[in-house]
Protein backbone atom coordinates (compact mmCIF):
# COMPACT_ATOMS: atom_id res chain seq x y z
CA UNK A 1 0.00 0.00 0.00
CA UNK A 2 1.36 3.18 -0.92
CA UNK A 3 0.79 5.79 2.01
CA UNK A 4 0.52 9.03 0.50
CA UNK A 5 2.18 12.48 2.19
CA UNK A 6 0.16 14.07 4.98
CA UNK A 7 0.45 17.43 3.50
CA UNK A 8 -1.74 15.96 0.43
CA UNK A 9 -4.54 14.70 3.01
CA UNK A 10 -5.13 17.59 5.71
CA UNK A 11 -7.50 20.56 5.13
CA UNK A 12 -6.66 23.67 7.32
CA UNK A 13 -9.14 26.48 8.70
CA UNK A 14 -12.28 24.71 6.92
CA UNK A 15 -14.43 27.18 5.78
CA UNK A 16 -12.26 30.11 4.82
CA UNK A 17 -12.00 29.21 1.09
CA UNK A 18 -15.59 28.96 1.04
CA UNK A 19 -17.55 30.66 -2.04
CA UNK A 20 -20.98 32.77 -2.43
CA UNK A 21 -23.97 30.55 -3.71
CA UNK A 22 -28.06 31.57 -3.51
CA UNK A 23 -28.29 30.00 -0.13
CA UNK A 24 -25.03 31.08 1.47
CA UNK A 25 -21.56 29.70 1.41
CA UNK A 26 -20.24 26.32 0.78
CA UNK A 27 -16.87 24.90 0.59
CA UNK A 28 -16.07 21.56 -0.96
CA UNK A 29 -12.73 20.34 0.85
CA UNK A 30 -12.60 16.58 -0.08
CA UNK A 31 -13.79 15.78 -3.56
CA UNK A 32 -13.10 13.52 -6.65
CA UNK A 33 -9.55 13.83 -7.39
CA UNK A 34 -9.10 15.81 -4.46
CA UNK A 35 -6.84 14.37 -2.42
CA UNK A 36 -6.11 11.83 -5.24
CA UNK A 37 -7.81 8.59 -4.63
CA UNK A 38 -10.84 9.89 -2.43
CA UNK A 39 -13.81 8.13 -1.94
CA UNK A 40 -16.15 10.91 -0.43
CA UNK A 41 -17.60 14.23 -0.91
CA UNK A 42 -17.56 16.58 1.42
CA UNK A 43 -18.51 20.29 2.16
CA UNK A 44 -18.57 22.41 4.61
CA UNK A 45 -22.30 24.26 3.94
CA UNK A 46 -23.25 27.86 5.59
CA UNK A 47 -27.35 28.65 4.88
CA UNK A 48 -27.78 32.65 5.30
CA UNK A 49 -31.01 33.31 7.63
CA UNK A 50 -34.18 32.84 5.87
CA UNK A 51 -32.37 31.28 2.49
CA UNK A 52 -32.76 27.79 1.18
CA UNK A 53 -31.37 25.82 -1.22
CA UNK A 54 -33.82 24.25 -4.18
CA UNK A 55 -35.17 21.01 -3.85
CA UNK A 56 -33.53 18.51 -5.59
CA UNK A 57 -31.88 14.15 -5.61
CA UNK A 58 -28.53 12.71 -6.02
CA UNK A 59 -29.03 9.79 -8.01
CA UNK A 60 -25.45 8.25 -7.55
CA UNK A 61 -25.01 8.54 -3.79
CA UNK A 62 -26.59 9.38 0.13
CA UNK A 63 -25.80 12.38 1.66
CA UNK A 64 -25.49 12.69 5.35
CA UNK A 65 -25.79 16.45 6.92
CA UNK A 66 -24.51 17.16 10.53
CA UNK A 67 -25.61 20.61 11.95
CA UNK A 68 -22.72 22.37 13.25
CA UNK A 69 -24.89 25.69 14.40
CA UNK A 70 -28.14 27.10 14.20
CA UNK A 71 -31.24 24.99 13.31
CA UNK A 72 -32.83 24.94 10.21
CA UNK A 73 -35.41 22.94 8.69
CA UNK A 74 -34.87 20.13 6.34
CA UNK A 75 -37.25 18.18 4.03
CA UNK A 76 -37.30 14.30 3.19
CA UNK A 77 -39.64 14.07 0.34
CA UNK A 78 -43.19 15.04 1.96
CA UNK A 79 -41.76 14.89 5.39
CA UNK A 80 -40.02 17.95 7.00
CA UNK A 81 -38.11 18.14 10.53
CA UNK A 82 -36.26 20.60 12.35
CA UNK A 83 -32.25 20.01 13.04
CA UNK A 84 -30.69 21.89 15.33
CA UNK A 85 -26.77 21.87 16.39
CA UNK A 86 -26.15 18.09 17.13
CA UNK A 87 -28.21 16.71 14.82
CA UNK A 88 -27.36 14.59 11.77
CA UNK A 89 -29.81 13.80 8.78
CA UNK A 90 -28.98 10.34 6.60
CA UNK A 91 -30.63 11.27 2.59
CA UNK A 92 -30.79 8.21 1.10
CA UNK A 93 -30.04 7.95 -2.80
CA UNK A 94 -32.72 9.48 -4.84
CA UNK A 95 -34.83 10.75 -2.43
CA UNK A 96 -36.23 14.98 -2.78
CA UNK A 97 -34.80 17.16 0.20
CA UNK A 98 -33.74 20.60 0.95
CA UNK A 99 -32.91 22.69 3.55
CA UNK A 100 -34.52 25.86 4.41
CA UNK A 101 -33.21 27.87 7.33
CA UNK A 102 -36.40 30.05 8.73
CA UNK A 103 -33.85 31.34 11.57
CA UNK A 104 -32.89 34.85 12.05
CA UNK A 105 -29.05 33.14 12.25
CA UNK A 106 -26.76 31.17 10.24
CA UNK A 107 -26.51 27.86 9.86
CA UNK A 108 -23.49 25.89 9.03
CA UNK A 109 -23.35 22.01 8.23
CA UNK A 110 -21.51 19.52 7.16
CA UNK A 111 -22.22 17.40 4.02
CA UNK A 112 -21.11 14.48 3.47
CA UNK A 113 -21.94 12.43 0.24
CA UNK A 114 -21.02 8.50 -0.08
CA UNK A 115 -19.37 9.22 -4.01
CA UNK A 116 -16.55 11.36 -4.67
CA UNK A 117 -18.12 13.18 -7.77
CA UNK A 118 -21.60 13.26 -6.42
CA UNK A 119 -24.28 14.19 -8.35
CA UNK A 120 -26.94 16.96 -7.99
CA UNK A 121 -30.27 17.25 -10.01
CA UNK A 122 -32.93 19.89 -9.05
CA UNK A 123 -36.67 18.36 -8.78
CA UNK A 124 -40.36 20.33 -8.92
CA UNK A 125 -41.46 20.81 -5.43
Amino acid sequence: MDIPSIDTQVRRKVGDGAEATDFGTLQWVVREGDPAGAETTIGLATFSAGKSNVQHIHPNCEEVVYVLDGQVEHTLGPQSTVLEAGDLIVVPRGVPHRLLNRSLDDVRAYIVFSSPDRQFVPVED
